[in-house]
């Protein structure tokens, strides 16, 4: 039985974070990529978010927000009035309502606006090679925790999955995540490295057979 497009655009997320077990399901997917426009610009829009969410480790994601004191409850019920009679089981329904409106409140103090944080330094990538049909461009963006390579090509074949690398001075290859070609359009995408810009010396684009298609030396 044929999927319908709705069925298979649900499933790119999964596609893109490479968790799709269903082999059937996969080939369905990889074969409408190749023909379907609007699911290759979903793809290429949330590549490089799927790319950063390999990298976050799990056990330093952290709840936010405050919690309200435990005494604050029985504060609340405390100061509501006396139930009326019949309305007794309404009591507290009310007052949990207030104490989460009092929660409310805490979080909102305890978290002021904060000024939006200045763009960062982009430094452009001077040559950038790529293979034939393909063009390609980048800049970097030096972090205290690595580099950032903004990366904009087009003409990779659609559907096909690409992985960054960026080579160190220390001789090691630095996984900067993955993207998905895109039939007909150009391509930004957001890369990353967990080594600092000082000590990077290349980076480069590869296929599914290791091949590269895309290079380029980083200015010292």
């Amino acid at each position: 039985m044929s999927r319908t497009h709705d069925e298979l655009r649900e499933a790119l997320g999964a596609y893109v974070l490479g968790q799709l077990d269903d082999a059937d399901l996969l080939r369905d997917v990889e074969r409408h990529l190749a023909t379907c426009d609007e699911c290759q610009a979903e793809v290429a829009d949330i590549g490089p978010l799927a790319a950063a969410l390999k990298q976050v480790d799990p056990d330093d994601v952290r709840p936010v927000g405050v919690a309200p004191p435990p005494e604050l409850d029985e504060r609340v019920r405390r100061a509501l009035p006396q139930p009326v009679h019949g309305l007794r089981r309404w009591a507290p329904a009310v007052g949990g309502a207030l104490v989460g409106a009092a929660a409310a409140a805490i979080v909102v103090v305890a978290l002021p606006e904060q000024d939006e944080p200045p763009a960062p330094t982009v430094i452009a990538v001077p040559h950038v090679e790529s293979v034939d049909g393909v063009t390609a461009s980048a800049g970097l963006v030096d972090h205290t925790w690595g580099v950032e390579i903004k990366l904009t090509t087009k003409g990779l074949p659609a559907g096909e999955t690409f992985e960054m690398w960026v080579e160190g001075d220390d001789g090691k290859a630095y996984d900067a995540g993955e993207f998905i070609g895109v039939k007909g359009k150009v391509i930004t995408c957001d890369m990353s490295a967990s080594v600092l810009l000082a000590d990077a010396k290349r980076f480069k684009v590869v296929d599914a057979r290791g091949d590269e298609v895309i290079a380029a030396d980083l200015p010292s």
